[in-house]
């Protein structure tokens, strides 16, 4: 919508929105306060037109990630933003902190602004059904969009991500090929990203003809990462062996160095670590840790490209799924053993 244009009818909004009569106002209300909406008593809702006089052919994308704190969102922030600089594009940056509802709200509100396309890394859902709901104003809106690192079932978009089965298979080779054998997997939650990681783990172990220990695959399942902690630390004082650990991100790599030590065993000596996601906050360890790159940058260079290319109409150019190929950044937490 261009500066001065009539908003449709709450009603009507209600509608293509699917949502309450009472977020409508309330989203209407806020972007009012911001600047971006202006109500007439007696005539409606208008764009509007502070930015009268401005270049109208600048397009305004909105990212929505799930933790800007996380150093993967804001490497891919920055990387976006690079791309759509070039293109006489403003990037809106949303930070959805992991909730659906939040998430939601800033779809809605945006798409009433007249975003003119999304780049959303999805949050974690329970079920399909509220995957599909969540994204349901957005279908409608015909508004163009893409998904970055997971994609949602029943709703159709490109989605550009890392390969995470082949992170996973890469990471757990290297540890084989380093005279590593009983191999722990572990991660703190259980969804699409943390299963397909596990799944290239398995694969490099059967590779290799090696047996899969069902002990070894550690999944936690729930959302407190010092678990991740005391789960190893039980495993490494089991009888069950354990010279490695394969970790779901850096962050749970940090909980498996801890848990080495306090079990009085040397981090790469004794047990390797492997990490995953090149977490720059942790380049400072005493052992610094091998992990695996995403390659945040280039997803997010490519999910830039792809959403231009929906601006432009050009479908006949777009995939359904981009998969950018991670790779090992060696260092010292896992050298083989002595």
């Amino acid at each position: 919508m261009n500066n001065g244009d009539q908003l449709p009818s709450r009603m009507k909004l209600c509608r293509l929105l699917d949502t309450s009569r009472a977020t409508i106002d309330k989203a209407i209300k806020e972007l009012e306060k911001e600047g971006y909406l202006e109500s007439h008593i007696g005539s409606g809702t208008y764009v509007a037109r502070r930015l009268e006089g401005v270049n109208s052919e600048v397009m305004n994308w909105c990212l929505i990630v799930p933790d800007i704190t996380e150093n993967i969102y804001g490497r891919m922030a920055g990387s976006i933003e690079r791309a759509a600089r070039e293109w006489n594009v403003n990037i809106i940056l949303c930070n959805s902190e992991n909730s659906s509802e939040k998430q939601s709200e800033y779809i809605k509100r945006l798409i009433m602004a007249g975003v003119d396309g999304f780049i959303i890394v999805p949050v974690v859902m329970k079920t399909v059904v509220e995957g599909i709901g969540l994204y349901q104003s957005l279908v409608q809106s015909k508004i163009p969009f893409v998904f970055c690192n997971r994609d949602v079932e029943g709703v159709y978009a490109p989605i550009i991500k890392s390969n995470d089965f082949y992170g996973g298979y890469i990471a757990t080779l290297h540890l084989l090929d380093h005279g590593y054998r009983n191999i722990v997997f572990l991660a703190l939650k259980r969804y699409r990203t943390s299963i397909e990681r596990c799944q290239g783990y398995i694969s490099a172990i059967q590779h290799r003809n090696q047996e899969i220990v069902r002990k070894r695959i550690l999944m936690l399942d729930n959302d407190n990462i010092e678990d991740c902690h005391d789960s190893l630390l039980s495993l490494l004082k089991s009888e069950i062996p354990v010279d490695a650990v394969f970790c779901f991100n850096d962050d749970i790599a940090f909980q498996a160095i801890r848990a080495v030590e306090d079990a009085g065993l040397r981090v790469s000596d004794d047990v390797g670590i492997m990490g995953y996601g090149d977490n720059e906050s942790l380049l400072d360890m005493e052992i610094p840790l091998t992990t695996i790159t995403h390659k945040t940058e280039d997803v997010g260079k490519l999910a830039a490209r792809v959403l231009r290319k929906k601006m432009e109409k050009k479908e006949d150019e777009i995939f359904e799924y981009y998969l950018i190929e991670p790779e090992i950044v060696v260092r010292k937490s896992c050298l083989g053993k002595t």
